[in-house]
């Protein structure tokens, strides 16, 4: 699939999650910039983030994104810096902007000693395409990972219960440590009308506040491509600027 077919799919899934309807919020997650200052030469050249430890040798680093760039995270050892390999990363919108999650191994190469902090830099993916004014390359300051305790834990799936052919009721255990936000995500087939194309897609819906289920319809048109029918669901969390651990998300599937 080429680059502009995939950019059309994202920009009218956003225009979809932005107008979905039924309980919860629908949100789908961006292609473009984000949480940076456009094109102008006065970009600042520093990247919002936050990091946390997940476990002794997980991090998570919350950043801000700008499609423009490749990002890479190194830990801050006594012997210099080196660059983390990443286990997952997604977009998580809270606090009405995006963000992009991205944990990363403290251990690989058979490092057992902790980073003293973390960095994230962003290259500049295609400099020939841009002004030379604006940076080839931007950082975070050093961050300081938050001890584990502030990593959230996402509730588990009880059930997926199909209650009519095209309805399910999705279920999960009550969230726990008081979270800002609960999220149910699933995964389904999307339409782009501008490429006449069906593609998956992953949407987060927001919960309300001491739910514990959801119903969700099924997208069941006969055109869906067999390989994209599949629907998927599992939750996620968020508090204080952290999300529960994306390793941890284990989907339940269900078809049409």
């Amino acid at each position: 699939m080429t680059s502009r077919i995939a950019a059309a799919i994202a920009t009218c899934a956003l225009s979809l999650g932005a107008l979905a309807s039924g309980a919860g919020v629908a949100t789908a997650a961006p292609s473009a910039t984000n949480g940076a200052a456009g094109d102008s030469p006065s970009l600042r050249s520093a990247i919002n983030a936050r990091a946390a430890a997940v476990d002794r040798c997980s991090y998570q680093v919350v950043r801000s994104h700008d499609s423009r760039y490749v990002y890479s995270v190194s830990g801050v050892f006594d012997g210099g810096a080196r660059e983390l390999t990443p286990q997952k990363e997604d977009y998580v919108r809270f606090s009405g902007e995006w963000r992009k999650v991205v944990q990363v191994d403290a251990c690989g190469g058979g490092q057992g000693q902790a980073p003293t902090a973390l960095r994230v830099t962003g290259k500049l993916g295609n400099p020939e395409s841009y002004d030379p004014s604006l940076p080839r390359v931007i950082h975070s300051n050093d961050l300081k990972p938050a001890a584990s305790s502030v990593i959230p834990k996402a509730p588990g799936l009880t059930s997926v219960d199909r209650l009519d052919a095209a309805t399910v009721r999705v279920t999960w255990k009550p969230a726990q440590g008081d979270p800002d936000q609960v999220i149910l995500m699933e995964r389904m087939p999307f339409y782009s009308s501008e490429v006449g194309v069906w593609h998956p897609y992953t949407y987060q819906r927001n919960v309300q506040a001491g739910a514990t289920s959801m119903d969700r319809k099924l997208e069941r048109h006969p055109d869906i491509p067999p390989a994209y029918r599949t629907h998927a669901y599992w939750m996620r969390v968020v508090k204080g600027g952290f999300v529960s651990d994306l390793r941890a998300e284990k989907p339940v599937t269900v078809e049409p």
